[in-house]
């Protein structure tokens, strides 16, 4: 039986643990952090993490909003979000689902709880614009799943990139605002 440890709160107003790789950039307000520009990744430095589930309080302020979770991606240089795109795991954030490269709505490789590019949403479990939403991502081995809002949303089996790694926010670019209040983890 494994027993699971408790939840260790990342996200500070003050930002401690965390750096910026890329452009953009995340900002304090009451008690969220809040996205400026992009493309740009927040990860938290101070620690990797292999085996976990992550719980993430997000919200979008209007329909538009793009953004993601990113987890098991390698240290990240100041300008450089490639090897968290190449070598990590991004969940999405996106409630229109754009495809960016055709363009396309609602694709479920691009919805919000899908894993980018690997694994499809199969709900919409999204609440409206404006509320807060409750991602959990777990990460076990070579398995990720998702939930969003009680609802699960997409796994992943058979994962062939890193095994562990660190934990990013995206700020995606600008124009698209999304507020972040929680980001605690538990080791698995």
């Amino acid at each position: 039986m494994i027993v699971a440890k408790e939840y260790k709160s990342l996200l500070s107003p003050d930002l401690t643990g965390w750096r910026m790789a890329g452009a953009g950039g995340f900002v304090a307000r009451e008690d969220w952090v809040e996205t400026q520009g992009g493309p740009g990744i927040l990860w938290y430095a101070d620690q990797e993490f292999d085996d976990f589930v992550l719980r993430v309080r997000w919200r979008i302020t209007d329909g538009h909003a793009n953004s993601g979770v990113f987890i098991r991606i390698p240290p990240l240089a100041d300008g450089d979000v490639q090897a968290a795109l190449a070598d990590g795991y991004e969940v999405q954030i996106d409630d229109r689902g754009l495809d960016p490269e055709t363009g396309r709505l609602d694709s479920p490789l691009h919805l919000t709880g899908a894993i980018y590019r690997m694994a499809p949403a199969v709900a919409n479990a999204s609440g409206p614009v404006g509320t807060w939403n409750e991602l959990e991502i777990a990460a076990k081995g070579a398995t990720i799943e998702t939930t969003l809002n009680d609802v699960p949303v997409a796994r992943l089996d058979r994962c062939r990139k890193r095994p562990r790694g660190h934990i990013g926010l995206q700020a995606h670019h600008d124009g698209s605002i999304v507020h972040f209040q929680i980001c605690e983890v538990r080791a698995l």
